[in-house]
């Protein structure tokens, strides 16, 4: 049919079969968009959370060896502080166990009162009592204590304890119980029936102390033996 000028204002510059076909094309244009955008957020999704995961299990890893790491340095440190604590508390042991060093006048009493029982001939005590002295701690009267102590045993005829003692009066230098102690080896010896040690004792006494006052007795010993 012709188209006629005077029966329409206008002309349709598009047929309506056309404009259908370019609506399904749009159409068809979108969807495909649509769905690619879809795959792809699915596709994000589904990777993501096991990213998360990994990520936090990393996380925690980390957390983990760094608390390990801080028990093991606060293990070290207790360790450190037990074995210091034993130390302390086996010196607090050990002073707590040594004898306090007795004031001077009770020294003094006590060495006065441990000779009147020597010169009582009661030896057993009085050797217990010149050991509490020494025990005390006290650095006074230290070769004269075991030098009684020395006679005391040598008055109970335990003559291999009295030799010890009057040995240890020999390690004072400069203490004047020890010329006495050299001889009373030599009478500990004579008793113990050693005539060899026992001149040899004497011997050591003329030699080592010619000024003292018990050379006498000794070359008197020593003249017994020939």
């Amino acid at each position: 049919m012709s188209y006629d000028p005077r029966n329409a204002r206008f002309a349709p510059l598009v047929s309506f079969p056309a404009i259908a076909v370019l609506g399904l094309a749009l159409v068809a244009i979108g969807c495909g968009s649509s769905e690619e955008e879809t795959e792809q957020f699915e596709s994000q999704q589904a990777v993501s959370p096991t990213a998360s995961l990994e990520y936090k299990v990393d996380s925690l890893k980390n957390e983990t060896r760094r608390l390990k790491e801080q028990l093991d340095a606060m293990a070290a440190e207790n360790r450190n502080l037990t074995a210091h604590s034993a130390d302390l508390e086996t010196r607090l042991t050990d002073a707590s166990k040594a004898p306090a060093p007795a004031p001077a006048g009770d020294v003094m009493s006590a060495y006065t009162a441990a000779l009147d029982q020597f010169n009582r001939r009661n030896y057993s005590d009085a050797a217990q009592q010149f050991q509490a002295i020494l025990s005390s701690g006290t650095d006074r009267f230290v070769d004269n204590c075991h030098y009684w102590i020395g006679e005391s045993y040598y008055g109970l005829r335990k003559y291999n304890e009295a030799i010890k003692e009057f040995e240890t009066v020999l390690g004072f230098a400069g203490s004047g119980k020890r010329p006495y102690a050299q001889l009373m080896i030599g009478n500990s010896y004579a008793m113990l029936g050693d005539r060899a040690s026992a001149r040899e004792a004497y011997d050591k006494v003329v030699s080592t102390y010619p000024s003292s006052e018990v050379v006498e007795k000794a070359k008197e010993k020593i003249a017994k033996f020939r």
